[in-house]
C-alpha cells in the first residue's frame, strides 16, 4: 500500500533534492578557495574543489535518476 502525497510535499522533496545538488557542487569549490587565499597556493585547492564538486554531484544526479524511474523487467528465457 503506497500513501498518495500532496503535490506541495512533492514539489518540496524536489526542491529539497536539487537544492542538495547544487550545495555539493559549490561548497567544495568555495571550501578550495578559501583554503587557497588562507594558505596562499592560488588556484591549486579551488581546483580540486571544483572537480570534487563536479564528482559528488554527477554521482547524486546518477543516484537520483535512478531512483526516480520505474523498475526494469528482466526478461526471462
Amino acid at each position: 500500500m503506497t500513501r498518495q502525497q500532496s503535490p506541495i510535499a512533492v514539489g518540496m522533496a524536489w526542491a529539497t533534492r536539487i537544492s542538495s545538488i547544487g550545495l555539493q557542487m559549490a561548497l567544495p569549490a568555495a571550501a578550495g578557495w578559501w583554503i587557497d587565499d588562507r594558505f596562499g597556493t592560488k588556484p591549486i585547492f579551488l581546483i580540486c574543489g571544483a572537480f570534487l564538486g563536479f564528482a559528488t554531484s554527477m554521482l547524486a544526479i546518477l543516484r537520483l535518476a535512478r531512483d526516480s524511474s520505474p523498475p526494469s523487467r528482466k526478461r526471462e528465457k
